[in-house]
C-alpha cells in the first residue's frame, strides 16, 4: 500500500488492506480539506468498540497507548481525484494490523496488531463492513455541513501532549504543546518563547511524534 510523503505500507500477513471510494461533488469546497480528519474518526468509532485503549495520533493514524510508547495500529491515506470525465471522488486507503502475530521492527514508530492485544485473532470481514460503514457515516454528517473537529480533538492522543514536527529529512523544526486543531483540521503546536510570549507553529502536512503523553 502507499502511505503518507511517498512511503509504502507493508503488506505484513494477517494485515487488512482496503479502500473506500467515496463520491465526494456534494461537499463545500472548505469541507474537502476535513475528508481525512472524519476518516480517521471513522475508523477510529470502528476499532474502538474492540480496543478501548487505541486513539487517534494526528492526522490519521490510528495507536494504541496502553503500554510506555505508543504503538500504530491503523494507517490511513485519503487522496482527491478530479477528473473532466467524473465527479470529484475520495480514495480512503486503510492499512490495519488485524491478525499479523507479529510486526516488523525498525519502523518509523513502534507497531502492534488486533490480535497482538486481543490475544485473539478477529473477524477480518466483519471488521471491514463495520469500518466502511463508520467512515461512511462519518463522510455523510460531513457532507452535511458537520464538522468533525470537535468530536476528532476528543479522541486525539496528539493534543495536549509535548510534540515536535520534522520535514522530509528529518530536521525538527517546531518543537511544543500540541495545543489545537483550526478548522481545516491543521495542527497548532505551542512554544513559549523567553520573553514569555507563545509562538504558534501551524502543521499542515508534517511528520509530528508525540514526545510526551498528554498532560
Amino acid at each position: 500500500g502507499r502511505g503518507r510523503r511517498g512511503r509504502s505500507w507493508l503488506n505484513t500477513d494477517g494485515a487488512l488492506m482496503m479502500s473506500i471510494c467515496r463520491d465526494v461533488s456534494s461537499f463545500a469546497p472548505n469541507d474537502l480539506p476535513l475528508i481525512s480528519i472524519a476518516s480517521a474518526l471513522g475508523v477510529h468509532d470502528a476499532l474502538s468498540e474492540l480496543l478501548p485503549c487505541c486513539v487517534i495520533k494526528w492526522p490519521n493514524d490510528i495507536i494504541c497507548v496502553d503500554s510506555t510508547a505508543p504503538e500504530k495500529l491503523c494507517g490511513i491515506l485519503t487522496e482527491l481525484v478530479f477528473s473532466p470525465n467524473s465527479s470529484p471522488f475520495a480514495v480512503i486507503g486503510i492499512g490495519l494490523n488485524a491478525n499479523c502475530a507479529a510486526v516488523p521492527s525498525g519502523l518509523l514508530m513502534n507497531a502492534s496488531s488486533l490480535k497482538i492485544k486481543l490475544g485473539r485473532d478477529v473477524d477480518t470481514e466483519m471488521l471491514k463492513k463495520r469500518i466502511a460503514s463508520a467512515v461512511l457515516g462519518r463522510l455523510k454528517e460531513l457532507s452535511c455541513g458537520i464538522s468533525p473537529i470537535d468530536e476528532y480533538s476528543r479522541r486525539c492522543a496528539t493534543l495536549g501532549s509535548l510534540c515536535c514536527a520534522s520535514d522530509l529529512s528529518g530536521r525538527i523544526f517546531a518543537e511544543g504543546i500540541a495545543s489545537r486543531l483550526l478548522s481545516d483540521g491543521r495542527l497548532v503546536i505551542s512554544a513559549a518563547e523567553a520573553d514569555g510570549s507563545v509562538r504558534e507553529t501551524i502543521i499542515d502536512a508534517s511528520d509530528v511524534s508525540i514526545r510526551k503523553k498528554r498532560v
